[in-house]
């Protein structure tokens, strides 16, 4: 009987925790532009899936260490790359963003809406290769590119403190 509660008890606290993570999920979902673009034939652990924006196909490249690429999109107005993922371990998603899609001058990468651990390990003329680290459980990888560098605040004015 008391294995039956504690049994009940962590079904109940495994929904509890999910609903949060379902809602976070939906409101940063909803928030996106989507810009008529979509991923098709994902739910591979890795290949080249088509990104589809404005009505033409790009090749994506990807590869993921666990779990599956579910579904990609591009967010024009943000400048980003959004993927969805299935994360039942701990893993790394690489994937090549062609810079015909995104580009900029800096990057930031998100995991659930935390900033992430990433590499950029390969950046050519063409595309940036990134690898991001997830953790288990991980359901969205937001990869955002500053178009413009943040410009630095004006140094103080008025004169600085004699020491001598």
């Amino acid at each position: 009987m008391v294995d039956k509660c504690k049994m009940e008890n962590k079904k109940l606290l495994v929904t509890a925790m999910t609903i949060p993570l379902m809602l976070a999920a939906m409101m940063i979902l909803s928030t996106i532009s989507i810009s008529s673009a979509y991923a098709q034939n994902v739910n591979t652990l890795n290949g080249i899936t088509n990104l589809a924006v404005n009505g033409k196909n790009y090749p994506i490249k990807f590869n993921i260490s666990t779990g599956k690429l579910l579904g990609l999109v591009e967010d024009k107005d943000r400048a980003a790359l959004i993927a969805t993922i299935s994360a039942p371990h701990k893993g790394t998603l690489n994937i090549e963003v062609p810079k015909n899609i995104l580009d900029g001058k800096g990057l930031t990468v998100h995991v659930d809406g935390k900033d992430a651990t990433f590499r950029e390990t390969s950046n050519t003329i063409t595309a940036r290769t990134l690898a991001v680290d997830f953790k288990k459980g991980s359901r969205l990888v937001e990869i955002m590119f500053t178009l413009n560098p943040p410009i630095p605040p004006p140094p103080p004015s008025g004169r600085t403190k004699d020491t001598s």
